[in-house]
């Protein structure tokens, strides 16, 4: 930012600062007029690789000059650049070398190379785009705000948006779609601009990642502390802010001098959680008035928390302590394993994925050796983030997985920050081990704002793949800060367990917990020794990067690595059972396998020496269902699930007569899903491709194989997906020579509609088919559409379903016993059954072809799995639409469904791959079209007729296509009553009696209830919805997969993304917001706050997942 004449000109980076702290853009523009003395930082590294920067981009225009290219170059400060670039660009030179782009007086850059492509505009039958040449491996945010503002620049000197944008790094070329990033950048670029326009700016200094970095730090601070901030009690975030604001309290001085017990009743949340966090400011007020004397409460006393989850203690503890980097590609870096063992610290270092291994490995080695010498030994560490990093480590590297779970089994990982949360309140700002260090005593080697600097520098080395610019100084920067944390989590320990002494000495009696043992079970050794000579085997000379395996490899990679898979992912469910058993009522409320805030009726019925009693619940979606078995938040076995009704919101449970006096305020569900007949047949692909070779020609498994290679479909036919696209996909699949034919089906496409004449039509040809997916539902509708297109043909099929039903309920034979379905082969000429069926050696062979539905949902190792029942595989789905859920942490490439492995980082199949079904017959072209840019490239498009359906009548929603209703709230987490009320006043207007649905054919419907369908991502707000407006159907995205309606209104709920309880994959989530917007047929509502649209990106990945959104804005 700086100032021309009278006007401000603004670069990349201030949209940069803007992105990160609205209050930072603030203080610039102070500065620049002289209202405030900006802090200076000089960063030596940083002009260090400044320079071999510019080293890097002349040799890539000296490269660009031996390859004969025609260029012009454009001088640094040159007053005539603008004109120049212009000039350059209408001649048609090849290469324009530091071109001045943006817009005079306002924002402005030099783009280091402009390329030239053979693609038509305003110029001629050419155009430019934007090429920024970079150190790093991986492309940061910044990078991308800055080949966009270019890209956006050069779309307006020659009339054409570019369709890709550039980054040149030393591994090479990286492209990048613009339209999966222009929209994020020109909204914040929007919102700056009205920013800086203001004449007086309303911005405060609420705290933000990028204070770490941030030279305005101490200025911000100081204003907080004045200010005497809410957001200085310790756990106190923007929810309860709000609310305890609301109650008309400013201060931390108000809140801790508020009458105990608290005087009020929160609209939203627990009023234990409103007492607990006054107490807390209480005794950080009381601190502060004695001149910062630390001061702590010990907590009430409640078994298997707190001071009960303390092991008995040995010399030979080990202290440890990670510093990783999330943005180091693919999925970050831990590149420090630290520890503290016998009185001494030691660390390893590691600058990349191969090294990342081999010290998690050193470290693994170590902790078990030790463990096994001392039985008594555990690995003490501070917040969750160890264990977590080593579980991924162990994933991402299939290595020390038997080790790992061993420490897991056997309780060795103790987490002190949980003690310390369930055992003490003390007087601190935040419950950071840092914090805490004032109460034992421990001074730490380095200031933690200094080495903040080199943390963050270091980093950036990291990221860019310069670790060799790291000066000694950062090195022994970040050293001593992990080594200071190694030995501060021993002396927390010593501190616990002073503390636990002191209830000891009143004569309460607090019991250790119970020792685990590490051994696995014989059938697990005996398995690991089974696959571990085909795992060798199929691992022989695996390079660690996947950059550097042919397809060959990385089809045996994924085989190799699926061995073990279904072991890893069970073990994932009692991890994650672990996890819902930390969790507070309100925060079960979002978990699928729970069941939260039961309220005992008082209805109970006695069954022999059993009973069944009846609690009501806060509306919420469960797979919990009758006939489940329960268990209580204590983790031990409550009964059984006897009946539940979602809309009574009313469930009954059968206990015995141990748990008759129990009555849960949450039941959770640990369901265990046999695996076996699937391991099993994974084992025999492996074995059999270890024996032949991935890419043998032979007929066994080929189609599998083809699969994990990602080959083009084995026919002689000729593909052509511009015409009749169910003669293509019919004539296709026929022609399959032991393949696989995959087949993309987006939203209100037909798929179901193509599959169902598919498979008629490969019947009448004599062949036997097989039909399988995720879930009997899905099989029985796609049954359902080829038996009512048999009898309209008059051609009668004979089909066995193996499904749980009672007899008559379906037209077709169904039987819930493999034995009765394989009996049946050979008379039907339609065998369905879900993966657990086919993946049995009895059904070997069975079909010519197997139609896999929602193939987008299945995993690719289930899909695997089942491959051998059948010839062919006809795989159909969506991988832009939901996925299965995994609790596993796999290997990346193991972890997809079957169509996402094909698609990979494509948004759509390609023509020599597959069939894509580009028509819609749902959505108005004005939702198609936003759909189809953000999540199809494009490709899909409505059908004629569509651009009917619209509202009609007395409404402010009349008219068609996507609306965007603003609502104003903050420190909403996962529910708001702001949108609730919103919500409940369009509904109000739109089923009043005089508006009007009209549907593709002209047909209009005064419109009522049925033809509004509400979604939102939590259940939270779902059930706030539900009791405003239990008349309409609602629910999350999960629940509306494969519905439509005329009108759906989509309720964001939080309030901004640092307020998302599951963070921004899940708020921003392509695949949940594509679903929820493709189920309208005439009129798409998002109700959300503003705040939604300006995430604090960090990388490429999290612009592309806030653009769509940011696209919606645009669109409206």
């Amino acid at each position: 930012m700086k100032r021309q004449n009278q006007d401000f000109i603004y670069s990349p980076s201030d949209l940069s600062n803007f992105i990160h702290c609205k209050h930072l853009t603030t203080l610039d523009k102070l500065a620049l007029d002289g209202g405030l003395e900006k802090p200076v930082y000089t960063n030596k590294v940083m002009l260090a690789l400044r320079e071999k920067g510019e080293a890097f981009e002349k040799d890539i225009l000296a490269k660009f000059q031996e390859e004969g290219k025609n260029i012009y170059s454009i001088e640094p400060g040159d007053y005539q650049a603008f004109e120049k670039t212009r000039h350059a660009m209408q001649q048609g030179y090849d290469i324009i070398y530091q071109a001045r782009v943006g817009k005079e007086n306002e924002w402005q850059g030099w783009a280091d190379f402009l390329i030239k492509v053979e693609e038509s505009s305003d110029l001629g039958n050419f155009s430019y785009q934007v090429m920024d040449t970079k150190l790093a491996s991986e492309t940061k945010a910044a990078t991308i705000i800055q080949i966009s503002l270019y890209t956006e620049a050069v779309a307006i000197l020659q009339g054409k948006v570019p369709e890709l944008m550039w980054v040149k790094t030393p591994d090479g070329d990286i492209s990048y779609r613009t339209d999966d990033f222009m929209a994020y950048v020109r909204l914040v670029k929007k919102r700056f601009l009205e920013a800086v326009n203001l004449e007086e700016s309303n911005t405060y200094p609420e705290p933000v990642m990028h204070c770490d970095i941030c030279t305005w730090w101490e200025v911000c601070n100081k204003k907080r502390r004045d200010d005497d901030h809410l957001g200085f009690v310790a756990g106190m975030g923007s929810t309860q802010i709000k609310e305890v604001k609301n109650q008309g309290i400013e201060t931390l001085q108000e809140f801790a001098e508020l009458t105990s017990p608290i005087p009020f009743q929160p609209n939203k949340g627990a009023k234990q959680t409103y007492q607990k966090l006054r107490d807390q400011a209480n005794i950080q007020y009381r601190s502060r008035n004695e001149n910062y004397r630390p001061i702590y409460e010990l907590l009430e006393l409640e078994e298997q928390k707190g001071f009960f989850r303390l092991p008995e203690p040995s010399e030979h503890d080990i202290y440890l302590d990670l510093e990783g980097d999330p943005l180091v590609e693919p999925g970050g870096l831990e590149y420090m394993i630290g520890w503290y063992y016998l009185g001494e610290y030691q660390a390893l270092w590691a600058k990349d994925q191969v090294e990342e291994k081999h010290i998690f490995e050193q470290f693994m080695s170590l902790a078990i050796t030790i463990k096994a010498a001392h039985p008594e030994m555990h690995i003490y560490h501070y917040a969750p983030y160890e264990v977590t990093a080593f579980k991924r480590l162990m994933g991402k590297y299939v290595t020390f997985e038997e080790e790992m779970d061993q420490l897991l089994r056997s309780e060795t990982f103790v987490d002190l920050y949980g003690v310390v949360k369930q055992g003490v309140r003390a007087s601190v700002e935040k419950y950071s081990i840092k914090d805490l260090e004032k109460f034992f005593g421990y001074e730490r080697e380095i200031d933690l704002r200094e080495v903040s600097k080199h943390k963050s520098m270091y980093e950036f080395l990291l990221e860019t793949n310069k670790t060799d610019e790291a000066t000694p100084e950062m090195l022994e920067a970040i050293r001593l800060y992990n080594q200071d944390d190694c030995i501060s989590t021993h002396r927390l320990h010593v501190w616990l367990e002073s503390l636990r002494q002191e209830w000891i000495d009143f004569g309460v009696e607090i019991l250790r917990p119970e020792p685990k043992a590490m051994d696995a079970s014989e059938k697990i050794t005996e398995h690991q020794l089974r696959i571990k000579p085909i795992y060798d085997a199929l691992m022989a000379d695996m390079p660690v990067n996947q950059e550097e395996r042919t397809s060959q490899q990385q089809g045996k990679y994924i085989l190799a690595n699926m061995l073990d898979w279904y072991r890893r992912e069970k073990k994932s469910f009692w991890w994650e059972f672990f996890r819902l058993l930390d969790l507070s009522e309100e925060e079960l409320l979002e978990e699928k396998n729970a069941l939260s805030m039961l309220r005992f009726t008082g209805n109970r019925e006695p069954v022999k020496r059993s009973v069944i009693d009846s609690y009501r619940f806060e509306y919420q979606e469960t797979d919990i269902r009758a006939g489940k078995k329960v268990k209580n938040m204590d983790g031990k076995n409550l009964g059984e699930v006897v009946s539940i009704d979602m809309r009574t919101r009313t469930v009954r449970i059968k206990k015995g007569p141990s748990n008759s006096d129990l009555h849960p305020s949450a039941i959770l569900m640990l369901e265990d899903f046999p695996s076996e007949v699937k391991e099993e047949a994974i084992i025999s692909l492996a074995i059999w491709v270890m024996e032949n070779g991935i890419d043998s020609k032979d007929t066994p498994y080929k189609a599998a194989r083809m699969l994990l290679l990602r080959q083009k479909p084995d026919s002689d036919f000729q593909a052509n997906n511009d015409g009749d696209l169910l003669q293509t996909a019919t004539h296709w699949a026929a022609a399959l020579n032991h393949s696989y034919l995959p087949i993309q089906g987006p939203p209100g496409s037909g798929k179901s509609y193509t599959a169902s004449r598919m498979i008629l039509e490969l019947i009448k040809q004599g062949k036997k088919i097989g039909v399988t997916a995720l879930s009997h539902k899905v099989i029985t509708n796609l049954l359902e559409k080829v038996w009512e297109h048999a009898d309209d043909s008059n051609f009668p099929i004979l089909i066995s379903q193996k499904i749980d039903i009672e007899d008559g309920i379906l037209p077709w034979f169904t039987s819930n016993t493999n034995e009765v379905i394989e009996s049946k082969i050979s008379s039907s000429n339609i065998i369905a059954g879900t993966s657990f069926m086919w993946a049995k050696t009895m059904f070997e062979g069975a079909v010519d072809y197997l139609f896999v539905d929602e193939a987008g949902q299945l995993s690719l190792i289930d899909t695997l799995a089942v491959a051998q029942s059948a010839k062919n595989l006809i795989l159909l789905g969506d991988p832009q639409q939901l996925q299965q859920p995994q609790q596993g942490v796999h290997p990346e490439g193991t972890e997809v469904s079957a169509l996402a492995h094909i698609l990979q980082e494509q948004q759509t199949i390609r023509p020599e791959q597959g069939v894509f079904l580009d028509k819609t017959w749902r959505m108005h072209p004005d939702i198609c079209t936003f759909d189809s840019e953000q999540f199809y490239e494009n490709k899909l498009f409505p059908i004629e007729g569509l651009e009917h359906q619209a509202i009609t009548g007395n409404t402010a929603y009349s008219g068609s296509g996507l609306r965007f209703i603003t609502t104003l709230h903050e420190g909403n987490t996962n529910s708001s009553e702001e949108e609730v009320m919103a919500i409940s006043a369009i509904v109000e207007d739109l089923c009043k009696g005089d508006v009007t649905y009209i549907n593709a054919k002209g047909e209009a419907k005064t419109i009522d209830s049925s033809d509004i369908k509400i979604i939102s991502p939590y259940n939270a707000q779902v059930s706030k919805l539900k009791g405003a407006m239990p008349e309409i159907e609602i629910g999350t995205v999960d629940k509306f997969q494969g519905q439509e309606a005329p009108i759906v209104i989509y309720s964001v709920a939080t309030s901004s993304p640092q307020d998302a309880p599951r963070g921004m994959d899940f708020l921003y989530s392509p695949h949940r917001f594509n679903v929820a917007v493709s189920r309208a047929r005439a009129l798409f509502i998002l109700v959300a706050s503003p705040l939604i649209l300006e995430p604090d990106c960090k990388s490429p990945s999290q612009i592309k997942l806030a653009n769509p959104f940011c696209r919606f804005v645009e669109m409206v």
